[in-house]
């Protein structure tokens, strides 16, 4: 893939991913093999609105007698800016909010596809228009809570956590594509959001196509977290699929929990065995990570990595997956 960095830059700087690169394009980081490294003032403005209103999520350091979030230093300070900021911002977002009562991750959706400040238009994806008008509040905490100058103030943080993904993040991509079978043509773009709680990523497919991975703060690249993401857009739908034919899942996903995985239904814990399978496998894991992994409740992840091998669609072979992940787990068997 390295030897297409030259076309895949002009495709970056021609098409689909310049829209998605219209603010500050020029602060762009690329990697070895042409993968976008960048902040984003959409994401910034949506994230900004979502911790003004009460997004609180972040590691807990204390439960008594109230409980204590530690948020990165970046986000500190914006909260502090916008939740003390124009009052009206915040009741035309919660007036949107109560109207429009989905994922964030839909929102995520939506904004990718949204123009850059001054947000003049927003997503134009047919399934994505039941949001539409968020472009407005967009608008509305970009001038009331003067973002652009808050965004100019946090410049170096963001640069620096963009700088610690340039050196890891092309091996196990790579190889993540390779397993998934994914095409050339489906561009990449890394964004970090430092408003979004610790070691969190999420990632959403862009109107052409290209995958938004949006990595939150943390102590190292989440490089296991990211490659999850990527995974799960296209794992996610196939698995979507066939899971109601998985008999033993409620079973499996009980004694799953209870050995540490945190997911909450049959169809994200099966998406979560083969996210981790896939990064694992990229990230050349060693064999302690795959016993670990199995002992906080992704039983026979291993196995289920060595399915990829024969390159076919995971909607084909899925229910074969979770057979053995029903058969891997300790306990009595079925």
């Amino acid at each position: 893939m390295r030897a297409l960095f030259p076309a895949v830059a002009a495709v970056l700087l021609s098409s689909s991913a310049l829209a998605s690169s219209q603010g500050d394009w020029f602060a762009s980081l690329y990697t070895g093999d042409g993968v976008e490294l960048r902040n984003d003032e959409r994401i910034f403005a949506l994230f900004a609105i979502f911790n003004a209103m009460g997004f609180d999520q972040g590691p807990v350091t204390r439960s008594n007698p109230i409980p204590k979030v530690v948020y990165h230093p970046v986000r500190q300070a914006v909260r502090g800016r916008v939740i003390g900021g124009d009052p009206e911002v915040r009741k035309a977002a919660d007036a949107f909010f109560d109207a429009h009562q989905v994922p964030l991750r839909r929102y995520l959706s939506y904004v990718v596809g949204t123009s850059q400040p001054p947000f003049g238009t927003g997503a134009k994806a047919k399934d994505l228009q039941d949001l539409k008008g968020l472009e407005g509040v967009l608008q509305k905490a970009w001038t009331g809570w003067k973002l652009d100058e808050l965004m100019a103030q946090v410049q170096g943080d963001y640069r620096k956590a963009l700088k610690g993904y340039l050196s890891v993040l092309d091996g196990p991509l790579s190889k993540a594509r390779a397993t998934l079978k994914t095409p050339e043509s489906q561009e990449a773009l890394l964004v970090v959001n430092l408003l979004d709680a610790q070691d969190t990523v999420r990632a959403v497919a862009g109107e052409n196509g290209e995958a938004f991975l949006i990595v939150g703060p943390s102590d190292k690249p989440n490089v296991e977290g990211l490659v999850r993401e990527f995974a799960r857009l296209s794992i996610e739908p196939q698995v979507a699929k066939k899971i109601a034919g998985w008999g033993g899942g409620a079973q499996v996903l009980r004694e799953a929990q209870l050995a540490g995985a945190t997911e909450q239904n049959v169809q994200d814990y099966a998406t979560a065995v083969l996210t981790l399978a896939v990064a694992l496998r990229a990230m050349d894991a060693n064999d302690a990570a795959w016993e670990a992994a199995s002992n906080r409740g992704y039983f026979g992840v291993k196995a289920v990595a060595k399915m990829f091998d024969d390159g076919k669609p995971v909607e084909g072979w899925v229910l074969d997956a979770m057979q053995r992940v029903e058969t891997s787990r300790p306990g009595p068997k079925k």
